[in-house]
């Protein structure tokens, strides 16, 4: 039996695909270091920000850099690839149809579970880049397993996109009471779970476990079992 390898585009950015890394090795059932999984870790640090391309019509310059990612994975035979980040998922069909790689969708594997997860009359909420934001991207998915989603408004969504760019990304910085009181105006709207749809709020799950969903946790559990190997909570 061939060698499953797995592949992930990274960088987008570097400290969510770090995180994606350590938790694939906390979550992989291993023994001792050959229990680990194979992968290629491509960590393209410059690659297009993926909301700017959505904003500025750009998408054909984000899939152009992303197929230069596939063929170095190709060449590498890996057997299964994971994207550690919400916002490129707006093209993930037509990166899908750059290779015969199976791509892991983190968008729909976040809704798949979440419908195991929300109750028929519970409200979630989506915290997102503008990007994904604009593009219905959970919201699609949330109807097409029939549950209940809430968007912030103008200004809370501000607040969002400062707390990813200007503190995550620019500084490293995980602002609790920042988060919180974003956090807050969700629950106070009805929301039961909280949605962190950008990778770099997932720093953030570990303080606020109760009422915040990380897809992130749901893309390391597919990853994991997408190369046979066991998955461990």
């Amino acid at each position: 039996m061939n060698k499953k390898i797995l592949g992930i585009i990274g960088g987008m950015g570097t400290e969510a695909t770090i995180d994606f890394y350590t938790r694939i090795m906390n979550h992989t059932v291993a023994n001792k270091d050959q229990d680990h999984i194979d992968m290629v870790i491509l960590n393209h640090a410059s690659i297009i920000d993926r909301t700017y391309a959505i904003k500025n019509n750009k998408l054909d310059e984000l899939l152009r850099q992303m197929h230069e990612n596939i063929k170095i994975l190709e060449y590498a035979k890996v057997t299964s690839i994971a994207i550690p980040c919400n916002t490129s998922h707006s093209i993930i069909d037509k990166i899908q149809g750059l290779t015969n790689i199976p791509i892991i969708n983190m968008i729909e594997e976040t809704a798949k579970n979440l419908k195991d997860v929300v109750n028929n009359n519970e409200k979630v909420g989506i915290m997102a880049t503008d990007g994904t934001i604009m593009l219905k991207m959970y919201q699609k998915e949330c109807e097409k397993y029939g549950i209940n989603y809430f968007e912030p408004n103008e200004e809370i969504q501000k607040q969002v996109m400062s707390i990813i760019y200007d503190d995550v990304k620019a500084r490293g910085v995980f602002d609790n009471d920042k988060f919180k009181s974003v956090l807050d105006y969700f629950m106070q709207n009805g929301c039961k779970y909280v949605i962190l749809g950008c990778t770099e709020l997932s720093g953030f799950k570990k303080s606020f476990k109760e009422t915040t969903i990380d897809p992130m946790d749901y893309l390391v559990k597919a990853s994991i079992l997408s190369v046979d190997k066991e998955y461990k909570e």
